[in-house]
């Protein structure tokens, strides 16, 4: 076994939005690189399903079924897996909701918060109940899963909850992680790629969308254990693609600190934003 994949070895991992898709797959990959899961969702029986295929391959899980914007349900969570295993090591914030696509105009209000409820609110609430305890060990990650539609308009006009709820998520894991810079815990976002997932499906333009355009659920996966294996702290804050090649990114990045970093833009050395 090879040092990354073993990274994980003893260590503790929390996913939330777990019971399918690409949730279970980050779930799944991280077992095989020996790290024992808390994994959350709502969605219990599909929760058990994740759970199960991770037991018949050895690996060690506590489930727990809740909702990540409830604060009682988060710390019930946290709870029950620090029973079992002690700590968090590792938080990785999937749980996720797109909403119903469609104009702006026509989104009902309720279903439009509800995305930025579950995009941010559970995050933070995560982050609040978790990161405590690993600056107090002096050792952390947290990956926020991100999409490119956070920091990009080139997507379809049917996206203001997810493009908004995405960007505050990008902008909070930039906020954090100035916070924990220098102290042991590493907060990044990570975009999977485009993946064949039911939420992807509900796309009105997924009938167009080229094949090509599609990552294998497995390629974000790798991704989230290769971030958390210590090897690429140096994209502590950024925003990180499942396509990029890490070793080459983590090098470039160096001298460039506003890189993969969500902000605004200048127009010229006068501009008083600058």
């Amino acid at each position: 076994m090879s040092e990354l994949e073993s990274a994980g070895a003893g260590k503790v991992a929390l996913v939330t939005g777990a019971a399918r898709g690409i949730g279970r797959q980050i779930a799944i990959t991280l077992s095989k690189h020996g790290y024992r899961l808390g994994l959350v969702d709502k969605l219990a029986a599909d929760l058990s399903v994740t759970a199960e295929h991770i037991e018949r391959m050895g690996g060690e899980v506590v489930t727990v079924t809740g909702d990540v914007a409830d604060p009682e349900h988060v710390d019930h969570c946290c709870d029950t897996v620090e029973k079992r295993f002690e700590r968090i090591d590792v938080l990785v914030n999937n749980a996720g909701y797109a909403g119903r696509f469609g104009s702006f105009a026509e989104t009902d209000p309720d279903d439009w918060w509800e995305v930025m409820t579950t995009n941010v609110r559970g995050p933070m609430l995560c982050c609040r109940r978790v990161v405590p305890g690993m600056l107090d060990r002096g050792h952390g990650y947290v990956v926020n899963i991100n999409t490119r539609v956070a920091v990009r308009d080139d997507g379809p006009p049917t996206f203001s909850a997810l493009a908004a709820s995405k960007a505050a998520l990008a902008r909070f894991t930039g906020a954090l992680a100035h916070e924990t810079a220098g102290r042991g815990v590493v907060v990044l976002d990570l975009n999977p790629g485009m993946v064949r997932t039911a939420m992807t499906e509900q796309r009105p333009d997924y009938d167009d969308i080229p094949d090509r355009a599609f990552l294998p659920v497995t390629v974000g996966a790798k991704a989230v254990a290769a971030l958390v294996s210590g090897r690429y702290d140096a994209l502590h804050g950024r925003f990180v693609h499942a396509r990029d090649d890490l070793d080459a990114l983590a090098k470039a990045v160096i001298d460039l600190p506003r890189a993969r970093v969500l902000g605004f833009g200048t127009t010229g050395p006068d501009d008083p934003v600058g």
